[in-house]
């Protein structure tokens, strides 16, 4: 037995505790006043005084109570014997299996599911084995299970993922599983080929000391592939109805020169293939005939001839075409000469993207104005009510940015219903011109309205002079996105439904700031436009393992959300995988990964299947690189990483605690000294009763 605290086992010196109260609390009896006697007879005097312990049974117990105590706070264990657990008993397995998609080269994948089998057929009666598949991440596919049944149907239901491969976590998860274990023999099975770039040096990688690693490499000794790893479009012009030229680059690992035949498919067809020749450790273009590409967002395929990986002979991307941000700007009826000019300019100068930008005056608007708006301004104007009100509103839960400014606007001209949209409130106008103006302190540079402006030299703001402004009291879920030098917002922004709302708090001309003569107006409004109009550049694939967020990529609904009646609820969108797996978004879930390579497709309620907005996801192509690395380095690796940062007796007291904490000794312990004691006090209430009567 060992002690996790056996600091604590010096208090057993307190155990001269009840002996003292034993010898030294002696009965004290009642003296009674007698004649002397010495006149009758000579006696002689003699004192004796005598110590003895009375009453062993209740200071056994007393005795007992307090070495229970002590030991219980010492926090004893027994350790188990580690040469006797390497002859015999039973052992605590956790197979990993690397399921990327490197192991789908050649016959990996079957020889790794054989030695799994093996390592399965070998258990002991009493051993337990736990299945964990890993890719960047791991995951259990099994609980600790002796039933050899139950993990080879477990086995069965595994397949190749799109993923890469990343050793550190899995041989973490396994190291939290083992390191609850309380056989005697503790190992890992790690069944992989051993792709160099998934091992890097896991500062965060802790293994319980104890644990055996063995590594099952399923690796072929010589490997060469042929894979397509981009695509790039480049169409003629920005006509809807512009030849498109495709163009992909291939690479080839091997040592030869491979000739292939690249095939490309759009929309579903085939429409041109080339001949090309990669050479050896080298890369070459695919280069297909111009062609004229369907309208809306179209599917795209190259395909090169299936080789021993397969995975990467197919790379799928989409063909978006180049969409026009709708812009609708809204001004007073008396309006100032040239008060949106400034702004309206900014827009429509550059076509990254192109801005169409419509002026209308508040008192000419109809609910149908804000149909398929990316944008709406209300430049110094309050937010509409009545049916507008009502339309704008349902646009922006579509998906619609708002860009408020409130300017001259008094607070009690803002509906209501607009409160739960604005969340904010303004006190009257503030005139900074006679102390020079005020300043933009501080901007947000994590937001995407400034990051642009992040790097030394890219823009200057506090140049700017803001000689009036409102004073903005923003609501707590709303973000500050810029500060003026006393402390007020500048630019607040919120999320309602699927849109976003912006509050700029001085004018956007020339009224009440010089901001449009700055150097930095114009890449502030078009970065506030995009972002407000939730535009984003057509991205033509992700990777597996990506996220899909629809707050930072709004071209994927374009054209594809409905426009509901006024009041109703944003239209429900539903991801559907290459696998038929589906994922609903709403106002809480925006985001999800993307573990498939194919072809997922964004629908509503009412869209068709194969009608949605389809979303490329290729494998990730650093995976291809198949460099192999020996077993026994990323073994040696793991168990260096386990004692790192220590000396070897840190890991012993890592292990001890663990072994103390599942055994749990000291409970036991407590529950007996309390026990003891309630013993100990009905055995002296008895004696004291005895020795009274």
């Amino acid at each position: 037995m060992n002690f996790l605290a056996p600091w604590f086992l010096a208090g057993i010196a307190a155990i001269g505790v009840p002996i003292a109260i034993h010898l030294i609390n002696r009965e004290r009896k009642t003296v009674i006043p007698f004649p002397s006697l010495m006149f009758i007879q000579k006696v002689p005097y003699k004192s004796v005084r005598r110590q003895k312990l009375r009453h062993l049974l209740l200071f056994a117990l007393r005795c007992l109570a307090l070495f229970l105590f002590v030991a219980a706070f010492a926090r004893p264990f027994f350790a188990k014997n580690d040469r006797l657990a390497a002859a015999g008993g039973a052992t605590e397995r956790v197979i990993l299996l690397d399921r990327s998609y490197s192991m789908g080269y050649a016959k990996r994948w079957d020889a790794a599911r054989d030695s799994v089998r093996a390592v399965i057929g070998a258990m002991g009666p009493s051993d337990r084995t736990t299945l964990v598949t890993f890719t960047n991440d791991a995951a259990a596919v099994t609980e600790p299970t002796s039933d050899r049944a139950v993990l080879e149907r477990a086995l069965d239901r595994v397949a190749v993922s799109a993923e890469g491969t990343r050793f550190g976590p899995a041989l973490k998860f396994a190291g939290d599983v083992l390191g609850a274990s309380v056989l005697p023999n503790r190992e890992i099975a790690l069944v992989s080929d051993f792709q160099r770039r998934g091992w890097s040096t896991q500062a965060e990688l802790r293994l319980p000391a104890g644990i055996d690693i063995r590594a099952l490499d399923v690796a072929d000794k010589s490997v060469a592939d042929v894979a397509v790893t981009s695509v790039a479009t480049n169409r003629a012009s920005a006509d809807a109805d512009s030849p498109v030229t495709v163009s992909a680059r291939l690479t080839n690992t091997g040592g030869a020169a491979r000739t292939v035949d690249a095939s490309l498919e759009l929309a579903g067809r085939a429409v041109g293939s080339v001949r090309v020749t990669v050479p050896p450790s080298g890369s070459a273009q695919a280069v297909f005939t111009p062609t004229v590409v369907p309208g809306g967002v179209t599917r795209g395929v190259v395909r090169i001839p299936g080789d021993a990986l397969a995975a990467n002979d197919v790379f799928q991307f989409t063909l978006a075409p180049d969409e026009a941000v709708r812009v609708l700007m809204v001004q007073p009826v008396q309006a100032r000469t040239n008060q949106s000019l400034f702004f309206r300019r900014a827009l429509e100068i550059g076509d990254a993207p192109r801005f169409v930008v419509d002026v209308k005056r508040v008192d000419s608007l109809t609910p149908r104005d804000f149909t398929g708006r990316g944008l709406v301004v209300l430049n110094e104007v309050a937010p509409p009510g009545g049916e507008q009100g009502v339309a704008l509103r349902a646009e922006i839960r579509q998906g619609t940015g708002l860009l408020f400014v409130p300017g001259d606007v008094p607070n009690d001209r803002v509906p209501r219903e607009w409160a739960t949209v604005l969340r904010l409130s303004s006190a009257d106008p503030a005139n900074r011109a006679s102390t020079g103006g005020a300043r933009l302190a501080r901007v947000s540079y994590s937001s995407p309205v400034f990051e642009a402006f992040s790097a030394p030299g890219s823009g200057d703001f506090s140049s700017a002079h803001i000689f009036q402004h409102r004073s903005l009291r923003v609501a707590g879920d709303s973000g500050v996105l810029a500060w003026f030098d006393d402390g007020t917002p500048a630019l607040a922004e919120r999320q309602f439904g699927r849109g976003r709302v912006m509050v700029w708090a001085s004018s956007i001309d020339d009224y009440w700031t010089d901001l449009p003569k700055n150097p930095v107006f114009l890449p502030f409004v078009r970065q506030l436009a995009r972002h407000t109009g939730r535009f984003s550049d057509a991205r033509p694939w992700f990777t597996a393992g990506d996220i899909l967020d629809l707050t930072r990529h709004g071209e994927l609904l374009t054209g594809l959300v409905e426009r509901t009646a006024p009041g109703t609820e944003p239209t429900v969108l539903t991801l559907h995988s290459p696998t038929a797996k589906r994922v609903r978004f709403s106002d809480s879930v925006q985001a999800t990964p993307l573990l498939e390579r194919g072809f997922y497709e964004l629908r509503t309620a009412v869209t068709a299947e194969g009608s949605g907005r389809p979303v490329a996801v290729n494998v990730d192509l650093a995976e291809s690189d198949l460099a192999h690395m020996e077993p026994e380095e990323l073994v040696t690796a793991a168990l260096a990483a386990t004692t790192t940062g220590g000396p070897q007796a840190t890991a012993d007291a890592a292990t001890a605690a663990e072994r103390e904490r599942n055994q749990k000794i000291w409970w036991y312990l407590l529950v007996g000294a309390f026990l003891v004691l309630a013993t100990e006090t009905i055995l002296s209430n008895r004696l004291s009763r005895m020795v009274t009567t």
